[in-house]
């Protein structure tokens, strides 16, 4: 085996620094921050000198670097695009802990419920029961009490509708926009306020 002669190196070296300036530019036109185009070029040199084959030919040889750099921006672009996802869901659940419905208001709603479970029918407190205490599927509820999911659904929504009713009727129920419950008031006569 020959090795290189020096200028066939320095003439190797050349086209290399070449290549790579003209991927930094083609990388740097199709991404957002220009200044991570350096970071993907890298990444785009490391795929190449990963492959153990590439093509043979020359012409062959530019088209395949140039498919492996489109593979790594998209690759960057799926990644940014996650990081801007989870950056958001992020934000969204803190600010959800950090207005979470009032506790002592869910204590006086539950507190008020109790009450008015007892006043709607058997086949209502099973419904709601089943459900939301317990917090069986309403398949599994269906199922339990021998009916079907469509009927189970109807009743746990008429059930609900019930419930609703007897409470707005006796207390004030203020929530937030995303229907967190921030104060239970009784107004008027109502078998929670004692």
């Amino acid at each position: 085996m020959t090795t290189p002669t020096r200028p066939a190196a320095d003439a190797a070296t050349a086209a290399s620094a070449q290549l790579r300036t003209r991927l930094v530019a083609f990388v740097a036109a199709r991404i957002d921050r220009p200044a991570d185009a350096e970071d993907i070029v890298q990444e785009v040199l490391l795929r190449i000198s990963r492959a153990a084959a590439g093509p043979r030919e020359a012409g062959r040889l530019e088209a395949w670097v140039y498919q492996i750099t489109r593979n790594a921006i998209i690759d960057h672009h799926r990644a940014a695009a996650a990081a801007g996802r989870a950056q958001h869901r992020a934000a969204f659940d803190r600010s959800l802990t950090a207005e979470a419905a009032d506790p002592g208001a869910l204590s006086a709603l539950a507190g008020c419920l109790a009450p008015m479970l007892e006043r709607l029918s058997e086949r209502d407190r099973q419904a709601i029961a089943l459900v939301d205490y317990e917090g069986v599927t309403q398949a599994e509820a269906a199922r339990r009490l021998g009916i079907s999911v469509p009927g189970m659904k109807s009743r746990v929504q008429r059930a609900r509708a019930r419930l609703r009713t007897l409470l707005t009727a006796c207390c004030r129920v203020e929530t937030d926009a995303r229907g967190d419950v921030r104060e239970v008031r009784p107004a008027g006569a109502c078998p929670c306020s004692g």
